[in-house]
């Protein structure tokens, strides 16, 4: 075991524990098709957005890949957390180990 890796009191190194990077890698590519259907409606009910079909499907594409291109950049960060967390530089946002370990009653 390294320096650079804090140990808990089960000896094991420090993790993260959060789902929330899964969440948005299963929920990403469900959210951008979504963007893209709003667009749509957005192009076509907004007063005085009169887009033919080739404007309003290219605002639907510009909706989705904006879409995709944050939740990618997001899961960048989420990534260069996760790693900070495993060198130690960074406390998790949820931790995968029990700091105090639940006690039974009438101990």
């Amino acid at each position: 075991m390294s320096e650079s890796e804090p140990e808990t009191a089960t000896g094991a190194p420090e993790s993260e524990g959060s789902w929330t990077g899964r969440f948005v890698a299963l929920f990403t590519p469900v959210f951008a098709v979504f963007a893209g259907w709003v667009a749509g409606v957005i192009g076509q009910h907004v007063p005085g957005a009169h887009l033919d079909e080739t404007q309003l499907t290219t605002f639907m594409v510009a909706a989705t890949t904006a879409f995709f291109g944050a939740g990618w950049k997001w899961l960048q960060g989420w990534q260069q957390h996760e790693r900070m967390v495993a060198e130690g530089n960074a406390a998790p946002v949820k931790s995968t180990h029990r700091r105090n370990p639940p006690t039974r009653r009438g101990q």
